[in-house]
């Protein structure tokens, strides 16, 4: 039986503050429960929206978000939309975002606030192994917040220039369970309680 009232995916990622894209993946992965109208068009319950949106919000008050985010800086395309069809099956939801070259990309980890950030070295504007430093003093954490898929070598992506000691180096083709397993270890340490840093004297 269906609810009472029904949203579209557009309506549903409106109040959820995601994409429609991001939506549709919830709603296969079983996040969200829905139907197709005898038109073919996604409808998903009212309720059930109101309630993640609800789990969201408190989620990001208290400093965590439920689902995990991930950024992709990637100028692939084709790569792009295998890194959207590999996170379906991820055991965790995930909310994807890609950017297409280093400086959308440092405009988007602004914005988003990602989990976990993908570096292809090889990107237009901005340099990837700058970024890479960026991203090292932005995000402190226990685990590697980042990761970076090249499709050189380890031996050349040590010749072309240094990276931090503790980034994850991931060779194409994408090894994706290496990645799942890397994404999920970030979001799991995003959502451990921090000590706050004590107050430094003048």
């Amino acid at each position: 039986m269906k609810p009472s009232r029904a949203l579209s995916t557009a309506e549903a990622a409106r109040e959820l503050e995601v994409s429609i894209k991001t939506v549709q993946q919830w709603m296969e992965k079983g996040v969200l429960s829905g139907w197709k109208t005898a038109g073919g068009h996604r409808r998903v319950s009212a309720e059930e929206v109101s309630r993640l949106a609800q789990t969201r919000r408190q989620d990001r008050r208290g400093g965590a978000q439920s689902v995990c985010t991930v950024l992709v800086i990637e100028d692939d395309p084709d790569l792009c939309r295998l890194y959207e069809i590999m996170s379906r099956s991820w055991r965790l939801p995930v909310e994807m975002h890609f950017a297409n070259n280093g400086l959308t990309g440092l405009i988007a980890i602004g914005r988003v606030h990602p989990h976990f950030v993908v570096v292809d070295l090889n990107i237009p504007k901005v340099d990837g192994y700058q970024l890479v430093d960026a991203l090292s003093a932005e995000m402190d954490a226990t685990v590697p917040r980042y990761c970076v898929v090249t499709g050189m070598t380890r031996e050349e992506v040590g010749r072309n220039g240094l990276l931090p000691e503790q980034c994850p180096v991931l060779t194409k083709p994408v090894d994706f369970d290496a990645l799942e397993a890397m994404v999920q270890r970030a979001h799991a340490d995003a959502l451990l309680p921090r000590t706050p840093a004590a107050p430094r004297e003048d």
